[in-house]
C-alpha cells in the first residue's frame, strides 16, 4: 500500500502543498509531473495516486493535461486532486475528472488551496504579510486534506463555471501558444548564469551568447521571471517594477532536481 503524489510546480507552491502531504501519510512518494514517465499501469487496489497543480487560465496546466491523459491507471485506484490558485473560480478539477471519466475512472476526492497568485503580468503580487497568511492558511487546509485522503473519504469535484473556464483556458493557454513567449525581454542585469533554463519546465529556453532565448513552446508558469536572480527578464512592459514570487520554503535547487532525469 502506498500513494504517489504527481505535482506541476513552477514557483514552489504545488511542491510545498505536495510535500505537507506527504509528511502526513504513510508511505508517499512525490514525483514531479515535468520528469515522470510512466510506462506502466499505477494504482490499484489499497493504492492511491494524487496530482497537485496549479490552475491556469481557468484551466489545467497544459503539461499536466498532457501528463494525465496518457497515464494508464489501475483498477480500484483511490485517486485525488488538489488545485491551487489565487482564488480563481475555474472548473479545473471538473476538467480533470472528465479526463478520468473517459479512462472509466472519477476523482475520489477534489479540494481547492488558495495561494499567492505569482501571475504578475496580470497583476501584482501580494504584499508579503498577506503572502505569508496565505501560506500559513494553506498548510493548515493541507494537513486536514492529508486526513481526509488518509482515510479515503470521497469527494466529488465540483463543476463551476464550466464553459466560461473552457473559453479562458483555450483563449489564453492555447491559442497562437507558440507566439507567446515574444513578449519576454532581458535586460542588462543579466549575467548569463542560465538559471531560467534549468527551471524552465518545458525546456523552452536555451543560453546563446550568454543570453536566454525563448524556443515557443512555453507553459505560462513565470519560473524564468520569478527565479532569476537579478529580476533580469521582463515580459512587455508590464512586469516593470513589479515584486517577484518564489515561495519561501522551496529552493530553486528543488525546481531544478525536478527537473533533471
Amino acid at each position: 500500500m502506498g500513494t504517489k503524489i504527481f505535482y506541476f510546480s513552477a514557483t514552489g507552491n504545488s511542491l510545498q502543498i505536495a510535500r505537507n502531504i506527504a509528511k502526513e501519510m504513510d508511505n508517499a512518494v512525490v514525483l514531479p509531473i515535468a520528469r515522470s514517465e510512466i510506462n506502466e499501469p499505477v494504482g490499484g487496489v489499497g493504492e492511491s495516486i494524487g496530482f497537485i497543480f496549479p490552475i491556469y487560465f481557468n484551466g489545467l496546466p497544459r503539461l499536466v493535461k498532457r501528463f494525465i491523459e496518457t497515464l494508464d491507471i489501475a483498477p480500484d485506484t483511490y485517486c485525488f486532486a488538489i488545485a491551487n490558485s489565487g482564488g480563481t473560480r475555474s472548473n479545473s478539477l471538473g476538467t480533470l475528472d472528465d479526463i478520468l471519466i473517459s479512462k472509466n475512472f472519477r476523482l475520489s476526492f477534489a479540494d481547492e488551496i488558495k495561494m499567492p497568485s505569482n501571475y504578475i503580468i496580470t497583476h501584482p503580487l501580494p504584499d508579503k504579510v498577506q503572502i505569508e497568511n496565505l501560506i500559513a492558511k494553506a498548510t493548515i487546509k493541507t494537513k486536514i486534506i492529508a486526513e481526509s485522503i488518509s482515510n479515503y473519504e470521497l469527494k466529488p469535484a465540483k463543476r463551476k463555471a464550466r464553459l466560461w473556464s473552457k473559453i479562458v483556458n483555450y483563449i489564453f493557454l492555447y491559442k497562437n501558444a507558440s507566439k507567446w513567449d515574444e513578449g519576454f525581454r532581458v535586460t542588462k542585469k543579466c549575467t548569463g548564469c542560465g538559471l531560467c533554463a534549468k527551471v524552465c519546465p518545458a525546456k523552452n529556453i536555451k543560453i546563446e551568447n550568454q543570453l536566454p532565448s525563448w524556443q515557443h513552446s512555453c507553459e505560462k508558469c513565470l519560473a524564468c521571471i520569478h527565479w532569476c536572480p537579478n529580476g533580469a527578464i521582463e515580459y512587455g512592459k508590464s512586469t516593470n517594477e513589479r515584486t517577484r514570487y518564489r515561495n519561501p520554503n522551496i529552493k530553486a535547487q528543488d525546481i531544478i532536481n525536478s527537473l533533471e532525469a
